[in-house]
C-alpha cells in the first residue's frame, strides 16, 4: 500500500494545543518594529545609535566640568566658520593630436577630468550631475529632420568620482556625436559639480582634577 492508498480517518491535525483552547497568535508588533519594518536595511542601526546618543548627551549633564591643564575653558558656542572658497580643478579633453578638430560630422571620445588642487584636505562624493551641449549664445544646438539635436553628448550623467585624495585626479568618459551640426562657437555645461570637503584634523587635550584629601 503506497501513501495515496493509506485509509483516511477523520481527525483533526496534531496539535500542541488542547482541542478546546483557542490557538492565539503572536504578540502584535512594537512600534519600533513596525517602524524598523518600513525603513532601509540600516535604519534600525541608525536609530539606535541616535537613541544612544541623545541618552549619554543628557546623562552628560553634570555640574562639575575639569579645567584644562593650561589656560581657561572656552564657552562652548556655535558659529559659522570663515570658510574660504573651495572648487575642484576640472578639464575637459580629446584628441590624438593638437590637429584633431571636432568636425560637422564626427564622433568624439571626450575625458572629463576633475583634480584635487590642494594638498591638506580631501575632495569626497564628487560627481557631476549633468553634462549639455549649447550654441555659442547659451541656446539649444539645431535639430535635425528627425527631431534629434545635431550634437549629442552621452550620457548625459550623473557622473561620479568618489573620493579624490590630495593632488589628485580622475576621469571619466563620454561621447560627443555630431551629425550636420552647424559651425562655430558651442560650449558644454557642467551641471551640478558637487563635492564635501574633508578636512583631517589631530589634536591632543589635557585636563586637570584634583583628588579630595581624607
Amino acid at each position: 500500500m503506497n501513501c495515496e492508498d493509506e485509509p483516511k480517518y477523520d481527525r483533526p491535525p496534531p496539535s500542541d494545543n488542547p482541542p478546546d483552547e483557542p490557538r492565539h497568535g503572536p504578540p502584535p508588533p512594537s512600534h519600533h518594529e513596525k517602524h524598523d519594518r518600513d525603513v532601509p536595511a540600516d535604519g534600525r542601526c541608525k536609530r539606535l545609535a541616535r537613541e544612544v546618543d541623545e541618552q549619554l548627551h543628557g546623562l552628560s549633564r553634570l555640574q562639575n566640568h575639569m579645567l584644562p591643564c593650561e589656560g581657561r575653558q572656552e564657552e562652548y558656542k556655535v558659529e559659522p566658520l570663515n570658510i574660504p572658497r573651495i572648487e575642484p580643478w576640472v578639464t575637459i579633453s580629446w584628441g590624438d593630436s593638437k590637429c584633431d578638430c571636432i568636425e560637422s560630422d564626427d564622433t568624439e571620445i571626450m575625458y572629463l577630468t576633475v583634480c584635487n588642487p590642494y594638498s591638506n584636505l580631501t575632495l569626497s562624493n564628487v560627481s557631476i550631475q549633468q553634462v549639455i551641449v549649447v550654441d555659442g549664445d547659451g541656446k539649444a544646438v539645431a535639430k535635425l529632420p528627425n527631431g534629434d539635436p545635431c550634437i549629442e553628448l552621452v550620457p548625459l550623467g550623473p557622473y561620479y568620482f568618489g573620493d579624490i585624495p590630495p593632488g589628485s585626479c580622475l576621469s571619466r568618459q563620454f561621447l560627443m556625436r555630431l551629425r550636420g551640426a552647424l559651425g562655430g562657437k558651442h560650449r558644454i555645461l557642467l551641471r551640478g559639480i558637487c563635492f564635501d570637503a574633508c578636512v583631517h584634523g589631530d589634536n591632543d587635550g589635557c585636563f586637570a582634577f584634583d583628588v579630595c584629601k581624607d
